[in-house]
């Protein structure tokens, strides 16, 4: 079973959220304090370098399923790890200016976005159903994986340029060009192993368009998934400085409690498909939105340890959990045939909540007194997420379908290359 999963095709789609997502877009967060205490951006500078990742993200999003339609999704796939790749290599240069900067961040996170609707639908599609859950898991575990190594790999590379003399390289130059040649080996690596023949892209000519009785469930998981976004937003934003300045408690503490998040944050995917291969996706989703919810009001019910700790973990991992589950339960839902498509709206409605749901949280954060409100408003997103999956309705078994409803490609019968 477990060669099954882990075969070449699905650690590609692990190779592509890595690259995409755990390192085009956690590691920067890791970069800020050495970008703003080196002098290279002033804090307002970086933080807009962060906001130009997210708007490229949203950018992204809402393209991805109408480049799919015309282009060959391994074509894409390649495309948008090599910007990755190359936004890194670029940003080690500090001498064309900040502009030059926001362009490639901009890139980066347009590409992670293509890489976080492209990889599923293309590797799920070619596994059976019986362990989808798993496989989607293996896909997305890249992004915890590389949030979590971003963390050790960015004071590694720094030092390593300090210690290389020789090579003239300051510490956060060295730390841009190791993350693009990490990324760059990735998809060197991962190169032949997307299929030449896809499954037809949804939305494109020769694709019916989404059947009506299936809409109601498209729109449920799209208000879902986007709700999903807000619930993770105030740890990810605050959880650190929660710690430190409301607690008082060291910042070591603060980046302990972080790491926390990264460790569950590589587990999650993993531990979510194979328990959705046994209980059932929709039963593991509501679930996981339910502990995540859990998560995130915890800081507010207890400030020990203890609680911080659990709440820390728990939210790493369900947050790529849930992603990695939303994106099988779309495929339960709608079949391969509308995957793509429904999989790239909901990581629009992911990106538009994320990005306004942010900007509104920060702004919030500068009037209110403790940060205990942006966590009861995470929480309340996230029952509010868990009640529309509930009402998602179950889909007919094959028996009550057509026998021509979303038949499965016969492309994605076609076995790994």
């Amino acid at each position: 079973m477990i060669e099954r999963v882990f075969n070449r095709l699905s650690l590609a789609g692990l190779s592509a959220t890595f690259v995409g997502n755990g390192i085009g877009r956690f590691a920067f967060v890791a970069l800020m304090p050495a970008l703003i205490q080196s002098g290279w951006y002033s804090q307002v500078d970086a933080s807009w370098l962060g906001v130009a990742t997210l708007v490229g993200y949203v950018a992204g999003a809402a393209v991805s399923n109408a480049l799919a339609a015309r282009f060959p999704c391994a074509w894409l796939l390649r495309a948008s790890m090599l910007v990755c790749a190359l936004s890194f290599l670029a940003c080690a240069m500090q001498g064309p200016g900040l502009a030059w900067a926001y362009a490639w961040r901009s890139a980066a996170g347009a590409a992670g976005a293509i890489l976080m609707v492209l990889p599923a639908p293309v590797v799920l599609a070619r596994h059976e159903a019986s362990i989808r859950a798993r496989a989607s898991g293996v896909v997305f575990s890249g992004i915890g994986l590389g949030a979590a190594a971003s963390g050790v790999l960015v004071p590694f590379l720094m030092g390593a340029g300090a210690a290389l003399p020789l090579l003239h390289l300051q510490g956060l130059t060295s730390a841009w060009l190791g993350l693009g040649a990490i990324c760059l080996g990735l998809t060197v690596l991962s190169w032949h192993a997307w299929p030449v023949e896809t499954p037809p892209a949804p939305g494109s000519a020769d694709s019916p368009p989404l059947p009506a009785d299936l809409q109601p469930a498209v729109l449920l998981i799209l208000l879902a998934h986007g709700l999903n976004a807000v619930g993770y937003l105030a740890h990810t934003l605050f959880l650190p400085d929660y710690v430190v300045r409301e607690l008082g408690m060291p910042l070591a503490t603060g980046g302990f409690f972080w790491s926390m998040f990264g460790l569950g944050a590589a587990i999650g995917p993993m531990l979510a498909g194979s328990l959705a291969d046994v209980f059932g996706l929709k039963r593991s989703l509501v679930a996981g939105l339910v502990l995540k919810a859990l998560g995130a009001i915890l800081p507010v019910w207890s400030s020990s340890p203890a609680a911080l700790l659990v709440s820390a973990v728990l939210m790493g991992i369900c947050t790529p959990g849930i992603v990695a589950l939303v994106s099988a339960y779309a495929l339960e839902r709608v079949g391969p045939l509308h995957h793509r498509k429904a999989w790239a709206m909901a990581t629009s409605s992911f990106a538009v909540a994320q990005a306004g749901g942010g900007a509104l949280m920060a702004i919030a954060a500068t009037r209110l007194q403790s940060y205990h409100a942006l966590f009861c408003a995470s929480a309340t997103a996230l029952l509010a997420s868990t009640l529309c999956i509930a009402l998602v309705r179950e889909r007919a078994s094959c028996e009550e379908r057509p026998a021509s409803a979303d038949p499965l490609p016969a492309a994605a019968t076609a076995p790994n290359p």
